[in-house]
């Protein structure tokens, strides 16, 4: 079975084959808390395949990058909402990182026998590694720009719209005001806001660090012979990013046949990633 890690290796998302598979965890964890671990974790522990939110920015699928675009919006219709989540995650044992944690509570509805899993970190150390990656702290106008650099793009052309809708639903899920994270406080407001809204008897907490033994605890699974997965999120997303360029590049060199406005947009898109 190919992995999550492969998957950002090759640039090629395999799709589930067992179609009668069903989410088993919702990962509600944050970014940059140990998702790429996690997932290549639970992808061995529950023997299938993992729907990280790295799925659809490596993914060239027009139609799912423009369906998670349009849930995101925290005024999208309840009832669109979970047909789609059904549809995209038709297959898949898990769903992972930022964007799925964002679906906490329609995940709830749609599997009532699944458990939620929050991934944790220590606060300095997240904000650290969350304000790292570039796109985690673009402003309004540079989101702006990313849609014209990105708009050549299959898939990747519906980033930066998503971005900002999953950063006007997630306040609102917190009661706060709208926004980028702007401190290691959010981590806080995300843990809080899980604790409202899931049963306790389907809450779970977990920090990779910690490696199989409380994961297996949770998921009462015996403990793999294997090491924990232990990825270098860093150097995973600077490889996604390097990728993602690439794409950039060559669909602007397409267009404007390498002129000024390619080498501008170019310049750009590396700045914003």
């Amino acid at each position: 079975m190919a992995s999550m890690v492969d998957s950002f290796k090759t640039g090629e998302v395999p799709k589930p084959t067992d179609l009668t598979r069903k989410i088993e965890v919702i990962g509600a964890g944050l970014g940059r808390t140990g998702t790429m671990s996690f997932s290549a974790a639970l992808e061995k522990l529950l023997n299938g395949p993992v729907y990280h939110s790295g799925n659809m920015l490596i993914s060239d699928e027009e139609s799912t990058a423009k369906t998670w675009s349009q849930i995101l919006d925290p005024v999208a219709e309840s009832q669109i909402v979970c047909s789609s989540l059904r549809s995209m995650l038709a297959g898949y044992v898990a769903v992972t990182d930022t964007w799925g944690a964002a679906f906490t509570p329609e995940l709830l509805d749609l599997y009532p026998d699944a458990i939620v899993i929050c991934t944790v970190r220590e606060p300095e150390a997240w904000w650290k590694s969350w304000i790292g990656l570039p796109i985690n702290a673009v402003s309004a106008w540079q989101l702006k720009v990313l849609k014209f650099v990105l708009w050549p793009v299959p898939a990747l052309r519906y980033s930066p719209a998503a971005q900002e809708r999953l950063w006007r639903r997630f306040p609102k899920h917190y009661g706060i005001l709208p926004g980028l994270p702007n401190s290691k406080d959010y981590l806080q407001h995300h843990i809080d806001w899980l604790k409202r809204i899931v049963p306790s008897e389907r809450m779970h907490f977990f920090d990779v660090k910690d490696g199989w033994e409380p994961l297996c605890k949770i998921l009462d699974v015996p403990i793999p012979g294997d090491p924990f997965p232990r990825i270098n999120e860093n150097a995973a997303m600077k490889e996604l990013n390097e990728m993602m360029m690439e794409m950039v590049y060559a669909r602007w060199g397409m267009i404007l046949g390498g002129t000024a406005v390619a080498v501008v947009s170019a310049v750009m898109a590396r700045r914003l990633f």
